[in-house]
């Protein structure tokens, strides 16, 4: 049967210090750089928040957008100004990273009795950071009863020309790279992304960045447009990513258009 989804946004601020205790510290400053400092750092997060349900004939909605508001900002209230490492139960034996804390919600919102079934969870721990997680694969069979999967993404920018028939044109790119994978029971990570930025500036900012993309090879003969440039940049990357693989490339340069690539 047909279902319809109403997506919700919602802010909160939490912080968090992330740090393994079965490490010295100098392979906890290895892994997790500033993130392991022992003062915590603050964020204040942004929670997209998808349900999947039948629409009632008689309010024609899923929820009602006032109790959904209620109910999200009752979950988030155990999250809300708190130190994650100190002043929640959820990660007394996990890190609070942010695929652990997009898990961790996406649980709490899976069981509540008055909500329709999550559908997509997002989380936002700032500009360039999201974790993702979904039904289609928090559900999936394949998967290790003891160890989740969630979609991490992180953002660049870089500035780029090409060439059209008549003129040439500059343009601001936002550039996000998604790998799809378990989640590390040593790091609470899926990827170290220490690890995905060395690669994405060797490999594609180097190359791009301030250059006139129709004189590069990948573009001898095809238009420089964002849907061939995320192609061109999942190519160049996808044989570097293997556990986990290259989830998604995605790719704007204005407001309200972005271009992705997955396979």
């Amino acid at each position: 049967m047909p279902k319809a989804t109403l997506t919700k946004r919602l802010e909160f601020c939490s912080s968090h210090r992330y740090h393994n205790p079965q490490w010295d510290d100098a392979k906890n400053r290895a892994v997790f750089g500033l993130c392991n400092n022992v003062n915590t750092h603050g964020h204040n997060y942004l929670l997209e928040v998808t349900l999947q349900g039948d629409i009632d004939p008689v309010t024609g909605m899923i929820i009602n957008l006032y109790d959904l508001k209620h109910i999200l900002n009752q979950v988030l209230e155990q999250f809300d100004h708190k130190n994650l490492n100190l002043d929640t139960p959820y990660f007394s034996e996990r890190i609070p990273t942010t695929e652990n804390l997009a898990v961790t919600l996406w649980h709490l919102l899976e069981k509540h009795p008055d909500l329709p079934n999550p559908d997509a969870l997002r989380l936002y721990e700032d500009e360039t950071l999201y974790a993702e997680v979904s039904a289609c694969f928090m559900n999936d069979a394949l998967q290790p009863s003891n160890r989740e999967s969630a979609v991490i993404a992180r953002h660049y920018g870089f500035s780029a020309l090409h060439q059209s028939r008549t003129h040439t044109q500059g343009h601001d790119y936002d550039l996000w790279i998604a790998t799809k994978g378990q989640i590390s029971d040593d790091t609470g990570q899926v990827i170290n992304l220490q690890t995905v930025d060395q690669l994405v500036r060797a490999k594609v900012l180097t190359r791009f960045d301030q250059q006139n993309l129709s004189q590069d090879q990948a573009f001898a003969n095809l238009p420089v447009t964002d849907s061939a440039l995320a192609k061109v940049i999942w190519e160049i990357l996808e044989p570097h990513f293997h556990a986990p693989p290259l989830y998604r490339v995605s790719v704007s340069q204005q407001a309200g258009a972005v271009a992705a690539y997955s396979v």
